[in-house]
C-alpha cells in the first residue's frame, strides 16, 4: 500500500522522503497560529517544486487554529469562518503551484459530537464550500465527522471515494470506508512517528488512485479505469530538463499490466515506463517528475506508457479491439500534458519535429534516436486523435479560443495548432499571427495584442502578478502620441502602452490615484515606468510627475519646478 506523510515542524528533505519509501507529502498552506513557530506552516513554492521533483505528490491541507488555544478551532468560527478560511486557503494554494482543481482539506482536530457537527461545524464547512465549492472541499477528522461531512454533501467525491481524511484518532476501531486516506501513525511524545531526516513524521495510507493529488487533472471526465502504484527504482533524474512528448508502446510480450510493471522494476532489466496499460488496469511504475528508461537519450524530455500485452505487428481490428485502453491512454496523455505544460498535439506518421503526443518510432525516425518501430503500421491514430480531441475540448478552453479568435479578425493567422495548456494546467492559450487568445474558467477567453504581450512576457505571462486577461484590449485616443495607444485589463491591473512605446503596469492604490487625476487625460499624464523602489515604498512616473505610495499614505506631484507641486484630490 502506498503511503503519505505529513508534518509541520520543518520543511523535510523530499528526497529523504522519498528514500523512506513514501509517494507523497500531505503539505500545509495555513499560516502558523500567534504564538506557534511551524517551519512547513504554509509550505513555499519551492519546495513544492522540490516535493514533485523528487517524485511525490502534493496534497493541501489546512488547520489553523487549535483546540484550548487563544487561536479557537476552526470548525469552531461557523459560515463567516469558513468563508474567510476558504479564501486564505484559496490563495495560498495557487500561490504555492496548487491547481484549481485539486481539494483542500481543512482539519476538525478533536473529538467532536454530532450535536457540534449539525450546530456549528458544518456550517464552517458550507462556507468553505460558498469560495471552493463542494468539489474542491475535504475534510479530516475521526470516522465520524468524515461520514457527516459526506452525509450532509460538503465535500466532494471522487467515484465511490470522497475527500475524506479519516484519522486513527478518536476513530476505536471504526472506519470509513469512503474516505481517500487514514492516518494510521500519529506521532505523540508517547508514541513517536518515524524519523525522516531528522524530523518525526506521521503516516497515512493511501486508499484511492486519485486522493487530491495535485498531479490530477479533474477538468475533465475521466474514462473508467484502476490506477494503482507499482513504483519501484528504475527510473533516472530529469536534471531539471522540461517535459516535451507523450510517447507510447508495445511491450512484445504477453503481460498484463501489473507483471510488466513487476518486470520493469528489476533495474538490472534496464528498461521502465512511467504508465503499464491493459484492460482498463493503469500501473504507475515511475513518477512522471523522474526519468524512466524508455528511449535512450530521450528520456529526460519524455513521459512513456506501454501497452501491456500488444505487439507492433497487431492489425488494425486489434487495436480497435482495446479502445478502451485507447481511450484511457489518450486521457492520461492530456493529463500529462496540461500537468507539465507541453502541447497536446497527436504527432502520427509522417512525422514532423515537436511537442505533443506520439510513439516509440517518432523517437526513431524523427529524433534519429534508436531503432525502435512500435507501435506499428496499424496503429488506428484516427481513433486516437480523436479521443484525445475529446478530452482536450472538455477542458473548455478550445471551443472559447476558437470563438474569441473569430470575433476579432485583427489576430490573423492562427500558429498554433489547437491549443497549448498554461503552466498552472488550468488555463490554455493560443498563438495568432498579432497576437495571443488567453482563456481561464473564471475570467473567458480574450485576445493580447502583441504590442501588450511584451509586456505581459517580462512580468512571466499568467504566471507572474497580470494573472490572466480579464477583458479584450481597448484602443485609446492619444493626441500628443504618433497613433492611437492600447490598454488591457488583466486580474492584476491594466498595461498601458502608447504607440510606438514600451508598454507599462498601473495598478493598485497608485492606479486608484492616477485614476482619480483623469487617467491618461489629467495632470500626470501616461505612465512612463512601471512602480520602482523607494525608500519605504514605490513610486511609479508619469508623462508631467510622480505618484509615490508608503503604507497609509499616497501623494501625487506634478512636474513644475522644484519643488514639485503636489496634486489636490478631485472632490
Amino acid at each position: 500500500m502506498s503511503t503519505a506523510v505529513d508534518f509541520a515542524a520543518r520543511l523535510i528533505d523530499p528526497r529523504a522522503i522519498a528514500a523512506a519509501g513514501h509517494s507523497a507529502v500531505l503539505a500545509y498552506i495555513s499560516p502558523s497560529r500567534p504564538g506557534a513557530n511551524f517551519g512547513a506552516k504554509p509550505i513555499t513554492a519551492d519546495y513544492a517544486r522540490a516535493l514533485t521533483a523528487a517524485g511525490l505528490d502534493v496534497v493541501s491541507i489546512w488547520q489553523y487554529g487549535k483546540p484550548g488555544d487563544p487561536t479557537p478551532s476552526d470548525w469552531t468560527t461557523g459560515f463567516d469562518g469558513g468563508r474567510r478560511m476558504g479564501e486564505q486557503a484559496l490563495a495560498t494554494h495557487l500561490s504555492v503551484g496548487g491547481p484549481r482543481h485539486a481539494p483542500i482539506f481543512f482539519a476538525v482536530d478533536e473529538d467532536i459530537t454530532l450535536a457540534q457537527w449539525n450546530s456549528t461545524a458544518v456550517d464552517f464547512f458550507r462556507g468553505v464550500n460558498a469560495v471552493l465549492g463542494v468539489d474542491a472541499t475535504g475534510i479530516y477528522g475521526h470516522s465520524r465527522v468524515c461520514a457527516w461531512a459526506i452525509e450532509d454533501a460538503v465535500v466532494g467525491a471522487r467515484g465511490q471515494h470522497s475527500w475524506a481524511w479519516q484519522t486513527r484518532a478518536w476513530s476505536g476501531t471504526e472506519r470509513e470506508p469512503r474516505a481517500v486516506l487514514y492516518q494510521r501513525v500519529i506521532d505523540t511524545p508517547a508514541n513517536p512517528g518515524p524519523l525522516i531526516d531528522g524530523t518525526r513524521v506521521d503516516v497515512n495510507d493511501i486508499l484511492a488512485a486519485d486522493f487530491g493529488q495535485w498531479a490530477i487533472d479533474r477538468s475533465v471526465t475521466a474514462p473508467p479505469f484502476t490506477e494503482i502504484d507499482r513504483l519501484g527504482r528504475s527510473h533516472s533524474s530529469r536534471n531539471g530538463t522540461r517535459i516535451t512528448n507523450f510517447i507510447l508502446h508495445t511491450q512484445e510480450g504477453n503481460g498484463t499490466a501489473e507483471s510488466l510493471a513487476a518486470y520493469l522494476n528489476n533495474p538490472a532489466n534496464g528498461v521502465s515506463y512511467h504508465y503499464t496499460l491493459r484492460d482498463s488496469v493503469l500501473a504507475r511504475v515511475v513518477p512522471e517528475e523522474l526519468a524512466s528508461w524508455s528511449v535512450l537519450s530521450a528520456n529526460p524530455f519524455t513521459v512513456n506508457l506501454c501497452f501491456a500485452g500488444s505487439r507492433v505487428a497487431w492489425s488494425r481490428a486489434q487495436w480497435t479491439a482495446i479502445d478502451a485502453d485507447l481511450r484511457i491512454a489518450a486521457f492520461v496523455a492530456v493529463r500529462s500534458a496540461r500537468r507539465h505544460g507541453y502541447a497536446t498535439d497527436v504527432i502520427a506518421p509522417n512525422y514532423r519535429v515537436g511537442e505533443g503526443i506520439t510513439d516509440h518510432q517518432y523517437v526513431t525516425r524523427a529524433l534519429g534516436i534508436g531503432s525502435h518501430t512500435d507501435v506499428g503500421p496499424n496503429f488506428p491514430w484516427d481513433v486516437f486523435a480523436g479521443h484525445v480531441a475529446a478530452f482536450v475540448g472538455g477542458g473548455g478552453g478550445f471551443n472559447a479560443i476558437d470563438a474569441r479568435a473569430a470575433q476579432t479578425p485583427w489576430l490573423g493567422a492562427r500558429r498554433t495548432e489547437g491549443e497549448r495548456p498554461t503552466a498552472d494546467g488550468i488555463g490554455r492559450f493560443a498563438e495568432f499571427e498579432h497576437g495571443y487568445v488567453y482563456w481561464h474558467p473564471s475570467t473567458d477567453a480574450h485576445a493580447i495584442p502583441t504590442a501588450i504581450m511584451n509586456k505581459y512576457a517580462e512580468l512571466r505571462w499568467e504566471r507572474g502578478p497580470l494573472g490572466y486577461p480579464t477583458a479584450e484590449r481597448g484602443e485609446l485616443p492619444d493626441p500628443r502620441g504618433t497613433g492611437p495607444a492600447l490598454a488591457q485589463a488583466f486580474q492584476g491591473g491594466t498595461v498601458y502602452r502608447r504607440a510606438g512605446q514600451p508598454g507599462y503596469w498601473v495598478h493598485g492604490a497608485i492606479g486608484a490615484r492616477w485614476a482619480a487625476a483623469g487617467h491618461q487625460n489629467g495632470e500626470l499624464g501616461w505612465p512612463v515606468s512601471d512602480e520602482t523602489p523607494h525608500d519605504d515604498g514605490v513610486y511609479q512616473a508619469f508623462e508631467f510627475g510622480r505618484i509615490y505610495w508608503v503604507p497609509e499614505q499616497i501623494v501625487a506631484l506634478r512636474n513644475s519646478g522644484d519643488p514639485d507641486t503636489p496634486l489636490a484630490r478631485p472632490a
